[in-house]
């Protein structure tokens, strides 16, 4: 029984099948569901792959190197490919969604590695963490995915606050970094330099920092600042040197006359002339020049166009071409010299305004007659550069203003002061060449044979011995002469002292016998005793005459 107990199985029941949509089925659903919700969250998370290009990618690698801004990562690079030209790399790099908005045509890229050069090091940090990518990013222009890297970093950035200004200049190129100076303080740097596309200029682009950008005016003066100018001129060595940084790398200096400086400020992008140095910035702006031809027939060596025309130290124009004119049917040649007059630089006419033709010429018609002449002058002796002078020779001999055939005026010309020395000095030699040196040579041997035979002729020996001999004999009478001269010496020292001791004597006397004196007032006394008895006598005489009488019987009385 257990047998078959065992053995009997139970059968299934089957019932009615059942309609409509499994539970099961919701699992591979959800599952899906939730796949596409992440691929599509990946997908609108995920920023543009863009490329980059280098020269180099030294320091980069795939899968690791970050890029960077202001210290937050904002992409990798994913790889590191040689161009298909093999002139540089090109890296394919992720960015990150919240920074594609800025990459525009004006986003730059670079590579962060430690630098030394003219304005400092930096990228230190990069010696522990490794190279990294720096953006500058830029909303303006349009959005793209292709870019150029810059192989060195930039100073500005687009968050700089500033204005960019354009320059144009015949040549000096200023390297990108090079800084822009005020005053010798920096206020900005060099961005960009560059040929202009038909080769006729430079192009070079600065950027000024703020607040320094308003003192940029609509006229004011840039000038090339870079290295060291030397100049060796009339007034000695000028040396004109900039910082440290413009001397190594270059730089531009600006700057704005005091008399404009209440002039517009300068708006961005406003193009200004590059002047070669500070100098040729601070000179007076010319927009009219008279033109004037000089004719010398002395040499040139030295004067070169560009060379000043002063009157006096003072500037009044440039020597514009030098041509050669030979005179075939005559034989003479010289020198023509084109100048401008710039008589803007005189008080006489108005700033910017064109004087007249006719008071112009008139004007200079009248210096010339009281004596106005061009000549050349030495400007360095040690250069030997010339320069040509305009100054007034009332000596000079008479002369006009010519024209040639173009119409244009000659000024009369005399010779410079070395020409006039070399004049001077050939006169001198054709007057030498002009006398007898030859016959005077020989009168002159022939007078020095005749002194050397007189020297050396018996009868002058014989007149030397005699006169010897005369000087012999004349010696004791010199000495007694000499002794003479003494005693005589000595007789006229005595003789002054008795002259000396009479005039005494005499001075004495005069003093004892004047009317003071002790003798002179006895011999008063005494003259008027005699006087008295002289009238007594007189008296008696006169009685006895009337009275002889008396004599035998004396007076009688009355």
């Amino acid at each position: 029984m257990s047998n078959d107990r065992f053995n009997t199985l139970p059968e299934a029941e089957l019932g009615e099948e059942k309609s409509g949509f499994s539970i099961i089925w919701l699992l591979p659903l959800v599952a899906v569901l939730i796949g596409g919700w992440l691929v599509y969250k990946t997908l609108s998370e995920e920023g543009p792959t863009i490329t980059i290009e280098f020269a180099t990618a030294d320091g980069i690698v795939a899968q690791k190197t970050k890029v960077k801004y202001l210290d937050v990562e904002v992409g990798q690079v994913q790889d590191v490919d040689i161009k298909e030209d093999g002139s540089g790399v090109v890296l394919s790099v992720a960015m990150d969604k919240e920074i594609s908005a800025w990459l525009a045509e004006k986003t730059r890229f670079w590579v962060v590695r430690p630098r030394v050069g003219a304005g400092g090091v930096s990228g230190i940090g990069t010696l522990l963490s490794g190279a990294y990518i720096g953006i500058d990013p830029d909303k303006e222009g349009k959005t793209q995915k292709q870019f150029i890297g810059l192989e060195e970093p930039p100073n500005i950035f687009s968050r700089t606050a500033g204005t960019r200004f354009r320059l144009r200049s015949l040549e000096a190129e200023i390297p990108a970094g090079a800084p822009v100076l005020f005053r010798d303080v920096k206020v900005g740097e060099v961005t960009r330099s560059q040929l202009a596309t038909d080769h006729s200029h430079v192009k070079t682009e600065i950027f000024v920092l703020a607040p320094h950008d308003e003192y940029v005016r609509q006229n004011s003066r840039f000038w090339n600042a870079s290295g060291v100018d030397l100049k060796l001129s009339a007034a000695g060595l000028e040396v004109d040197t900039g910082s440290l940084v413009s001397i190594i790398a270059g730089g531009i200096a600006f700057d704005t006359p005091e008399q404009k400086r209440k002039a517009e400020r300068a708006a961005a992008d406003t193009e200004f002339t590059l002047f070669r140095n500070r100098q040729q910035s601070e000179e007076t702006e010319i927009t009219y020049a008279v033109p004037y031809i000089l004719e010398f027939q002395e040499s040139v060596r030295g004067l070169a166009p560009g060379a000043p025309v002063e009157f006096r130290g003072m500037r009044l124009g440039t020597v514009k071409k030098i041509e050669f004119n030979p005179q075939l049917e005559t034989g003479d040649s010289f020198i023509v010299v084109y100048i401008d007059l710039e008589l803007q630089r005189l008080p006489i006419f108005p700033d910017k305004t064109p004087p007249p033709e006719a008071g112009t010429a008139d004007r200079m018609a009248r210096w010339v007659q009281k004596g106005l002449r061009a000549r050349l002058q030495t400007g360095n002796l040690l250069t030997g550069a010339l320069f040509v002078e305009l100054d007034m020779h009332p000596d000079a001999e008479p002369a006009t203003i010519r024209f040639d055939e173009q119409n244009v005026p000659i000024l009369p010309t005399i010779p410079g002061q070395l020409a006039s020395i070399t004049d001077s000095v050939a006169k001198i030699l054709r007057k030498l060449e002009a006398l007898p040196i030859e016959a005077i040579g020989r009168n002159l041997e022939e007078t020095t044979a005749g002194a050397n035979q007189l020297i050396n002729s018996g009868e002058l020996k014989q007149t030397v011995a005699a006169l010897k001999a005369a000087a012999d004999k004349l010696a004791p009478l010199l000495d007694s002469v000499t002794r003479v001269s003494r005693e005589a010496e000595v007789l006229t020292r005595t003789s002054t002292a008795a002259m000396q001791k009479a005039d005494a004597t005499l001075g004495a006397l005069d003093s004892a016998a004047s009317g003071d004196g002790p003798l002179g007032s006895q011999m008063v006394r005494t003259l008027e005793e005699l006087r008295s008895a002289v009238r007594a006598i007189k008296i008696m005489a006169e009685y006895l005459e009337r009275h002889p009488e008396a004599l035998l019987k004396g007076k009688r009385g009355r």
